[in-house]
């Protein structure tokens, strides 16, 4: 079996950096409190936290992967709040009765076709 490619860092397509490495690399570290070793450009090696994995892809026959810092998470999971921590609506004006739809029938939306 060949040697696995060292984890380095790269920029993704959303400019956030990343730790690509091969998917059994970032699951070790991982399970292993998140901590992976990377080579850098100069060929030296440094300490990176990744808290989340993305989706593998092939690299010359090699399932590899990005791995994000903590901070670094997907835009859909940080910009929505979490289920039950959202503020309530504000409370309804009761002062003035809702309108009554006042259209027939050829008013109502008929869906896309």
């Amino acid at each position: 079996m060949s040697e696995l490619p060292a984890p380095k860092f790269r920029k993704t397509k959303s400019e956030k950096w990343a730790v690509m490495a091969p998917v059994e690399t970032l699951t070790a570290a991982l399970a292993n409190g998140g901590i992976i070793e990377v080579q850098k450009k100069s060929g030296d090696w440094s300490k990176f936290s990744v808290a989340s994995m993305g989706k593998p892809f092939d690299v010359d026959g090699v399932a590899m992967a990005y791995g994000y810092a903590p901070d670094d998470e997907s835009d859909a999971t940080t910009a929505r709040p979490a289920r039950g921590s959202a503020a309530p609506p504000p409370p309804r004006d009761t002062s003035e009765p809702l309108p009554v739809y006042q259209g027939g029938p050829e008013d109502e939306w008929q869906g896309d076709f």
